[in-house]
């Protein structure tokens, strides 16, 4: 599995941490995996001349 270095401000660093509970390494491959699925779908809306 690749790994990948994400910067976020500090402000929201904080934030995080207040919710160790979470795991934010999930929540973020959930969100990068469903962005990669939504720009699949407009792709292909625009190949199809839909879009």
């Amino acid at each position: 599995m690749e790994r990948i270095t994400l910067s976020i401000p500090d402000d929201l660093k904080e934030k995080l941490d207040k919710l160790p509970e979470v795991n934010w390494v999930e929540v973020a491959r959930a969100g990068l995996k469903k962005r990669v699925e939504q720009l699949k779908k407009f792709e292909q809306l625009v190949n199809k001349g839909v879009i």
